[in-house]
């Protein structure tokens, strides 16, 4: 990931590798603002030689085994700690069932990226145009949040705040996504690039027949400064994908998601992009 900086160096910091998450969070209360978290470090790297950040301490979580595990348990469903790489978690069939994310995964930049990124950076860095959100936000996914004063837990949705803004203090650390039992839930995931890794619009969909009435989330990203929900799409699918509410998805949400102007591409042709993956990725369920 580049944004056409001359540097190829990084900043000077002092480098930590805690063992334990305790080891981790004393590192964090005592230096605070100054610090950064590191998990497969890809963005920030990055970020670091292009001097848009240029953090005192890198805290490098790789080798806590707290952060490592992957669990997943019926009723209950998928827990992802924030040192599992995508990797190693599409590998590891961990992400039957949940379609939208392992297709938002997959697309994830490189096989040589997704060996080092990381789930939980992927979501931290809060990028408009990265995978992850869209898709967990849709599946009604929950971070874990460990600091000197306790956990916390907060749903993706309130997670990110903005670009590049999470609900996240200096001295805490996420530990784990929790993403819910996907039993009866439909799901998938499409994005458009314009040929490089960077989405100019993506949508992850979510139909759940759980309980007495199906509800639908339609969540977009890249079209904005954080990910959209679709209210009017959501309705319009409110008793499931046929030809009709396809049409219908889609029409409404080319006119009711808001979409921006950027480096990338302008909010019109974001509009036409949102109708044709809506369009898209509704077909494909229409036919699973």
């Amino acid at each position: 990931m580049s944004f056409g900086s001359p540097y190829v160096t990084l900043p000077d910091f002092t480098y930590h590798r805690p063992k334990t998450l305790d080891e981790t969070i004393a590192l964090l209360k005592e230096h605070g603002d100054q610090a950064k978290v590191m998990g497969g470090g890809v963005g920030l790297i990055a970020f670091m030689k292009e001097r848009l950040m240029s953090p005192a301490h890198i805290i490098d979580v790789k080798g806590v085994a707290e952060l490592k595990r992957v669990g997943r348990a019926p009723g209950k469903g998928l827990t992802v700690g924030a040192g599992v790489s995508i990797a190693e978690l599409l590998d590891g069939g961990s992400l039957d069932g949940y379609s939208v994310l392992r297709e938002a995964l997959e697309r994830v930049a490189d096989p040589m990226i997704r060996r080092r990124a990381t789930l939980v950076g992927n979501l931290c860095e809060a990028i408009p145009w990265v995978d992850s959100p869209p898709a967990l936000i849709s599946l009604d996914s929950t971070v874990e949040i460990a600091g000197p004063n306790g956990r916390r837990t907060l749903p993706v949705s309130g997670f990110i705040r903005g670009p590049v803004d999470i609900d996240l203090n200096p001295d805490e650390i996420v530990t784990q996504v929790v993403i819910p039992d996907p039993k009866g839930t439909m799901s998938a995931f499409e994005k458009f690039t314009g040929g490089s890794e960077f989405s100019l619009a993506s949508v992850a969909v979510a139909i759940s027949n759980g309980g007495r009435k199906r509800t639908a989330k339609v969540v977009y990203g890249a079209v904005n400064s954080m990910p959209v929900r679709c209210a009017e799409a959501e309705q319009a699918l409110a008793d499931g994908v046929t030809p009709a509410s396809m049409r219908k998805a889609a029409d409404v949400a080319s006119e009711k998601v808001e979409c921006v102007d950027d480096v990338l591409a302008t909010a019109a042709y974001r509009r036409h992009l949102v109708r044709v993956i809506t369009t898209k990725v509704l077909r494909r369920m229409m036919r699973a």
